[in-house]
């Protein structure tokens, strides 16, 4: 009989890839677990071509506090099972986070290849953290990334998230319907995600709930009188009635109508009331209900539409000037079939206070070295003009953007094709944040844990974007920069590098 194992929180510190401790066992050998590393997390493209929305910062800073938190009995346990090295054993049992996190806060925009985490920590800290950092990203930045695609193809109609069932296991429900949540949508349906992040969790009924009480009209009535009757007065008082069970107009609509006259419910009803779709020809079935609940005096009453919805539906529907008050998305949110890999990167970028570059023949995957961070700049009339990355330390690019002088901005692409931005003509923000500082967590970290606040800087954000970046097919391209001095320091290495090509041959 196999013993079961019980995971503790720890295990997420640990969810990771074997080749990083197999490293690890290497540093500790040569005496390297005191080199102090930095690590850039990023990702190189989108599948638009447009931004994506941070998501998973909180989790990332959680692993800290469990990495330090959890005793060194626990750790044992796990480490002992996996690890056959004493020595690396002995070490990552009374190993904790000494280092420093600063990275975007969960709900900004961001575009590639720019730093959305930086972990700069002894070797071995910051080797380890590369998976469960990963992990977590890559999934929420997908499922924010696609929520947010798909409430700016709705607005202003609002969208529920209720993908949990299909969404690729637990974490990914819970974490992954936090995302959408940051991402721009309204409410959702995971109870664990309103457990753990405080967000209420909806929901209105399935087909088998009206199915429970028999087959057909009479049944159909039954089970809308008494889910208006148990619920009305309910905290979560939302009579939303599904009613394309049988037939939507001549079946479920009618015996919706006469269960709320039935049950007393009108206009004037505190709370919400009114019918979902679920099937069929959306557009067409939604106008006719709008018709008919006006007709019968419910005007206040709501539609709401499901049925595997994503961008390009719900931009058809209204295009079709579909009655819908509300849109439910499910897959298109949580899964993968129609919400690709994210292609987030954790690539070394220092190793004490030596900058470090990786090269590749795919010019995409060329690295930018060196400790780095970020700064949105607005133009005159405040919209997001262009982001600059610069190195933290010496960096004269970074000393004219901070005393508000002329800047200008390069294009890596074409290396003589700037833009100059005059003095006072122009403001700007700093993006990156420090979360965690000598292995203790910052006050920053507090401003994420309400997720409905990352949410409302999302769409705050977002009205700096301007309409031509915004849009979902081929957005125009916004810029991202690199500072001269990083630019000159990138050009350098890849030199050097070519230099010692030349030289072996």
């Amino acid at each position: 009989m196999i013993r079961e194992r019980i995971l503790t929180d720890f295990a997420r510190v640990i969810n990771s890839d074997r080749y990083q401790y197999t490293e690890s066992d290497i540093f500790l050998m040569e005496n390297m677990e005191t080199k102090e590393a930095i690590f850039d997390m990023y990702f190189r493209k989108t599948e638009d071509g447009g931004f994506a929305v941070v998501s998973g910062i909180q989790e990332v800073i959680e692993l800290v506090e469990i990495l330090n938190e959890t005793k060194e009995e626990e750790k044992r346990e796990y480490f002992s099972k996996i690890i056959e090295e004493e020595h690396l054993l002995e070490y990552l049992v009374k190993m904790k986070f000494t280092g420093e996190i600063f990275g975007m806060r969960d709900g900004e925009i961001v575009y590639p290849n720019e730093p959305i985490l930086t972990i700069k920590a002894p070797l071995i800290q910051a080797k380890i953290l590369e998976t469960p950092i990963l992990n977590i990203m890559n999934m929420q930045l997908a499922i924010a990334t696609k929520a947010s695609r798909i409430t700016r193809a709705a607005y202003p109609i609002p969208v529920s998230s209720f993908g949990s069932r299909r969404a690729h296991g637990f974490d990914s429900a819970v974490s992954g319907t936090k995302a959408s949540i940051i991402g721009g949508c309204l409410s959702h349906s995971n109870l664990v995600t309103e457990y753990k992040y405080g967000i209420s969790s909806v929901g209105t009924m399935a087909h088998s709930f009206i199915q429970a009480f028999g087959v057909g009209s009479k049944s159909e009535k039954e089970a809308f009188d008494k889910f208006i009757k148990h619920r009305r007065e309910r905290k979560t008082n939302s009579l939303i009635l599904l009613i394309d069970t049988y037939n939507t107009i001549e079946i479920g609509l009618k015996n919706a109508i006469q269960s709320f006259k039935d049950n007393g419910i009108k206009d004037d009803y505190n709370g919400i009331y009114g019918v979902r779709i679920d099937s069929g020809d959306l557009a067409y079935l939604s106008k006719k209900c709008r018709a008919e609940l006006d007709k019968n005096g419910f005007k206040k009453a709501k539609i709401f539409l499901t049925n595997s919805l994503n961008e390009s539906l719900i931009k058809s529907l209204k295009e079709q000037n579909a009655s819908v008050d509300i849109f439910g998305v499910g897959d298109a949110i949580a899964v993968s079939k129609s919400n690709p890999c994210f292609g987030g990167v954790y690539k070394i970028v220092e190793i004490d206070n030596n900058p470090v570059i990786k090269l590749s023949e795919d010019v995409i995957k060329i690295s930018n070295p060196g400790f780095k961070e970020v700064y949105r700049i607005y133009d005159k009339d405040g919209l997001a003009y262009a982001d600059l990355i610069t190195l933290v330390k010496n960096d004269g690019d970074k000393k004219s953007l901070l005393s508000n002088k002329d800047l200008y901005l390069r294009d890596e692409k074409y290396e003589f094709k700037s833009s100059l931005l005059k003095s006072g003509e122009y403001s700007f923000k700093k993006l990156t944040h420090e979360f965690v500082k000598k292995g203790v967590i910052q006050d920053k970290y507090c401003e994420i844990q309400d997720i409905k606040k990352s949410r409302e800087y999302y769409l705050e954000s977002l009205k700096y974007i301007s309409e031509e970046r915004k849009r979902l097919e081929n957005p125009h391209q916004y810029k991202v920069d690199l500072s001269k001095n990083l630019l000159s320091l990138k050009y350098k290495l890849i030199k050097d590098i070519k230099s010692q090509i030349n030289n072996n041959n």
